[in-house]
């Protein structure tokens, strides 16, 4: 049985055991397995995925503020989930940066990640520290 390929716009492994796998869409290359900014060579594998087109990730997870789940921040992998366009799900209770206000960007460069949250746009909620 093959594992099911989800959309990535949506919370993934929700509710199921921390080691469970899912297989998602590559965000980066919107499941083309290509180089989606055709920098390299139109037929350049693309740089997350390799060409394989789906990504396998581990456990839930929830979409990169950082990137809006695209996976690139310009025509650069996202830095802060590695060009997944995933982040795994934060244990504990969190809330929103207050120096981004939850987007995971720099208020003053936002192709920069969050210094406070390091990009992930929440911060526990009794240290107010990432």
């Amino acid at each position: 049985m093959s594992p099911r390929v989800l959309d990535p716009v949506r919370t993934v492994g929700a509710g199921t055991a921390a080691q469970e796998a899912h297989d998602v869409v590559c965000s980066f290359c919107r499941g083309t397995g290509k180089d989606p900014f055709g920098i390299m060579s139109a037929l350049s594998a693309c740089c997350v995925c390799g060409g394989k087109r789906v990504l396998r990730l581990h456990g839930p997870h929830r979409g990169c503020p950082h990137c809006d789940r695209t996976g690139a921040v310009g025509t650069f992998t996202c830095g802060v989930c590695r060009g997944t366009g995933f982040l795994p799900v934060a244990v504990g209770r969190t809330e929103p940066c207050p120096d981004c206000g939850g987007t995971g960007s720099s208020r003053d460069n936002e192709h920069l990640s969050c210094l406070r949250c390091r990009g992930q746009g929440l911060v526990s909620a009794s240290s107010g520290s990432a």
